[in-house]
């Protein structure tokens, strides 16, 4: 059995891999922290490319003409109301994530009260206000909206040391075995996506000692 939070030597961090320009991504980090919180678990927010990862793979995404991309896009509107998030596409869908990602690895590095309330923001802006935030400027101006020094970010998101930091943390999810956003990777089980949250909130309850059928970590049966 791999130890859980309640089990101890094992209780170790959650990695949160995600992409800025994943909608799935923009949904679940909702629930993440929480879901952390409550096992008493660190988490560690890990920002990727995924399109890097999708070119290593050689994966396309659906296509939103296609069968299986209307329904993505269906299930990721259906999946934000169900989160309570408000919706709307950004054009252009997907877009250059890079940008961003070097600037929350500089915040990190950096400026690490900003990063989290960076993260939020792109994610609302991309998501919710359906705002373009592919290029340097567009993620500067948005930093400066959070009172963020955007020269200082722009600047940083030129360094050879942050390009190199998101290479990395992008070498080191394909290590991991990651291959889609978002993944959590907990106590070495991983989980793919969104819709897998409740699965891990019960695997770190629980780990491999979990009853089949039993109800989630947070949840009552019902009577």
């Amino acid at each position: 059995m791999k130890a859980s939070a309640d089990g101890g030597a094992m209780a170790g961090p959650i990695d949160f891999y995600f992409d800025f320009s994943s909608a799935y991504s923009a949904i679940a980090r909702l629930q993440i922290a929480d879901i952390a919180e409550r096992h008493g678990r660190e988490l560690r927010w890990q920002a990727i490319s995924l399109g890097v990862i999708f070119r290593e793979l050689r994966h396309a995404p659906p296509s939103p003409d296609t069968a299986k991309g209307r329904y993505i896009w269906h299930d990721v509107e259906r999946s934000a109301r169900e989160a309570g998030m408000a919706w709307r596409w950004p054009d252009p869908f997907p877009f250059n994530s890079i940008p961003a990602a070097r600037a929350f690895h500089w915040l990190q590095a950096h400026d690490e009260r900003h990063a989290l309330p960076f993260l939020h923001a792109m994610f609302e802006g991309s998501f919710s206000e359906g705002r373009n935030l592919s290029t340097p400027d567009a993620v500067a101006g948005l930093a400066h909206e959070l009172g963020i020094d955007a020269d200082a970010l722009l600047a940083g998101m030129a360094e050879p040391e942050i390009k190199a930091r998101l290479q990395a943390a992008t070498a080191d999810a394909v290590v991991a075995g990651v291959f889609g956003a978002p993944t959590m990777l907990a106590d070495g089980e991983m989980f793919w996506g969104a819709d897998r949250l409740a699965y891990l909130d019960r695997w770190l309850q629980y780990g491999d000692d979990r009853p089949a059928g039993h109800p989630p970590a947070h949840q009552e049966p019902t009577k």
